[in-house]
């Protein structure tokens, strides 16, 4: 286990807390019409059932949770304001939702009018798109501006209503000083755009020039709801029997009710910062949000797309632990962070901790399995991802989020049937989803018809723009059809969302090299390493484009970093032919740092091979040194070599024929040898010699 991770397990151990937190954060998102962040929290409310608190109150052992929500509207206008807004909301008629909810300052309402009012903007940038690869930049930039502005004063800049801060003494004296200039400035605020809630105008007045505005509600105004400090929830938790509740006093309930921020508000702030490149104001309004509500999952999410580096998610995590309160949500944001860097190892720990040390209704969690069948995923660990996705499979039939990974590891694995049911298993159950489409795409593609495969990865594109996955096997596809043009746009467009994303580095880097551009491949293949450095795909890839760019040193660096990942020989014996065609036969020391890279790969990554297999690629190895030492006419090493290969197949009594060629070809070496020792002429080959070399490099 990794101690620095410690004090976030205890809530995994006794999930009492992480449930009561939950009932809060899934009525909220519930009542904001936040779909994937209620879809994730019931998920896990429903695998924390068995948990208390218990809807009947009290548990066996008359212990007991008491939860008290303060009203959420103060009067009946609110409330029927709110679920006739809600209503046009579920029916996606966002400007007339926009338009129910601008007269109210009910937090709920006041979210789904601005809310509406970005849906509406979003979706014309949608269906407005005639051409695949355009911009996601809003359309009608200006209402995206102002929308964006009225938010900014709403939740950063300060609003009027904030004079309420200040004593009613210096409202008076400025009253008193002031009053010419507000009516000079009269003709102006009449002007203010009519989309903005009334009372809740916006300002960029000196907060010494705002006049408070008389309230037309007949709460008064100390009970006055203003938008930027919200009444909220009073959450009492008490795992004790009724003692604790009794001695409770009333004062303690009162200092219980505090005001805060709305952290819903402050993150669609956030996501429209981003939207414009704003990328570091929307970190630090995702904080703030995070700091007030950390079980909002979706401005997890929303922070993780915005983290470029391990510098900024360290640095993050040390803004989010200021209060060192360690909270549980921001464990899963971590190994959630990880498995986007590819730090795969760290990822699984922490998975398989909360799944070891945790309480066991988390083995019942469909998204723990999931992140760790992606997991698996990636460190391409096939047959454990499969397992894992089928687990998650048999926990809910009906989820088939992250299936189309699983698409992609039966598309690598060349399983035509399995790939074929499981297309028609996700089709049954929605076909029109975006992973269905991915699903049917990988079938088609395995199938050879690459011109129906696009058009489903188009269909998944324009369902959703930001899948990344769908971009990246889309120009997959495009590089098979030999389209280079929309290949190279379709792996961008991939990276505009995902500047992480390794497929769409590395597939860039492949059409640089298919059209002769060493160069540029050069560039895709290096920021591919980067982002997987213990993929030896990258670092050959990278190791032939500085060999074609005539950089031998560096070339030979990647080969020897992809010996310790080599897990079948291809890059030992790739080094092999490498060294043949540049290898300084005088350089002695270059060539005994060979052998011992080889026998150190063959320590980390042959564990998985047959002995058969292993004394193959062995025989290979010291054939090649064999003929190396003779060329240097160290005979006597070249003769220990050649016997060491036979003696690898002296016992073996399967695969005969392939013993057979080898021991012919240990012949042949030693035969050579005899005749160099006895000949003056030491750079003679032999036809028996040559026919070696055949057999060592033609693979």
């Amino acid at each position: 286990m990794t101690n620095i991770y410690y004090p976030f397990y205890k809530f995994f151990k006794d999930p009492l807390l992480i449930k009561a937190e939950i009932i809060y954060a899934l009525q909220e998102s519930r009542d904001r019409c936040l779909h994937h962040s209620t879809k994730f929290l019931s998920e896990l409310m429903i695998t924390l059932k068995n948990i208390p608190p218990y809807f009947e109150f009290e548990n066996e052992i008359n212990e007991f949770i008491r939860f008290e929500l303060e009203p959420a509207f103060t009067n009946l206008e609110d409330y029927l304001v709110y679920f006739k807004a809600r209503a046009y909301f579920d029916l996606e008629d966002y400007p007339s939702c926009a338009h129910i909810a601008k007269h109210t300052n009910n937090s709920k309402s006041m979210f789904l009018h601005y809310m509406a009012r970005y849906l509406s903007i979003h979706n014309e940038c949608i269906y407005e798109r005639t051409n695949l690869f355009d911009s996601f930049k809003p359309i009608n930039m200006r209402a995206y501006m102002e929308l964006l502005d009225e938010l900014l004063i709403l939740n950063v800049y300060g609003s009027e209503d904030d004079s309420d801060e200040e004593s009613e003494e210096e409202t008076q004296s400025q009253e008193t000083l002031d009053i010419d200039i507000v009516n000079q400035k009269h003709s102006v605020l009449q002007q203010e755009d009519d989309s903005t809630p009334k009372g809740r105008r916006c300002s960029r007045r000196p907060r010494s020039l705002r006049i408070e505005k008389a309230s037309t509600t007949t709460l008064g105004k100390k009970n006055k709801i203003t938008k930027r400090n919200n009444t909220t929830k009073k959450v009492k938790i008490t795992a004790l029997a009724a003692q604790s509740e009794n001695n409770m006093s009333a004062g303690d309930h009162k200092e219980a009710r505090i005001k805060r921020e709305d952290p819903y508000l402050l993150w669609l702030t956030a996501v429209m910062l981003k939207r414009i490149d704003r990328c570091d104001e929307a970190i630090d309004i995702l904080v703030r949000a995070l700091q007030i509500q950390p079980c909002y999952w979706g401005a997890w999410i929303e922070l993780a797309t915005l983290i470029k580096d391990l510098h900024m998610l360290d640095a993050l995590n040390l803004r989010l632990n200021e209060s060192k309160e360690n909270h549980w949500m921001h464990l899963l944001f971590i190994a959630h962070m990880y498995v986007d860097f590819q730090i795969t190892d760290r990822a699984v720990n922490i998975y398989n901790d909360i799944l070891k040390l945790g309480h066991t209704v988390f083995q019942d969690w469909p998204y723990l399995q999931a992140q760790l069948a992606i997991a698996h995923h990636n460190k391409r660990e096939i047959s454990h991802a499969i397992v894992s996705f089928k687990t998650v499979m048999e926990m809910d039939p009906f989820r088939i989020d992250n299936l189309d990974l699983l698409s992609n590891l039966m598309y690598v694995c060349t399983s035509p049937d399995e790939l074929v049911v499981l297309s028609k298993y996700v089709a049954s159950i929605d076909r029109y989803r975006q992973e269905t489409l991915c699903v049917l795409g990988n079938m088609y593609s395995l199938k050879c018809d690459h011109a129906k495969s696009v058009l489903y990865f188009k269909k998944a594109v324009r369902i959703n723009p930001f899948n990344v996955t769908a971009w990246t096997l889309l120009g997959h596809e495009y590089i098979e059809m030999k389209n280079s043009y929309a290949a190279i746009i379709s792996y961008r467009q991939a990276l505009k969302i995902n500047i992480r994303d390794y497929r769409a580095w590395y597939g860039l880097g492949q059409i640089y090299e298919l059209v002769k551009l060493p160069n540029y491949a050069l560039f895709y293949f290096t920021h591919a390493r980067d982002l997987r450095p213990r993929d030896y795909r990258m670092l050959v890839s990278l190791g032939e484009m500085f060999e074609r760019a005539d950089r031998i040193f560096e070339s030979m660096a990647c080969f020897y970093k992809a010996l310790f990942y080599d897990t079948d020989g291809t890059i030992m014996l790739k080094l092999a032919k490498f060294y043949d065609r540049y290898g300084d036969c005088s350089n002695e020391l270059t060539r005994e740092h060979f052998s011992v890279m080889n026998k150190r790969a063959l320590q980390i990554g042959m564990r998985n091979r047959t002995t058969i297999e292993l004394n193959l690629i062995l025989s290979k190895i010291y054939l090649y040194l064999g003929h190396y030492y003779m060329d240097l006419h160290y005979y006597d090493r070249a003769i220990s070599l050649a016997e060491r290969c036979r003696d690898l197949w002296k016992d073996t009594e399967t695969n005969v024929c392939q013993s057979l060629i080898v021991l012919e070809h240990v012949n042949a070496l030693l035969a050579e040898i005899e005749i160099r020792a006895g000949s003056d002429s030491s750079l003679a080959s032999t036809p028996g010699a040559i026919k070696a070399r055949r057999f060592l490099f033609g693979l």
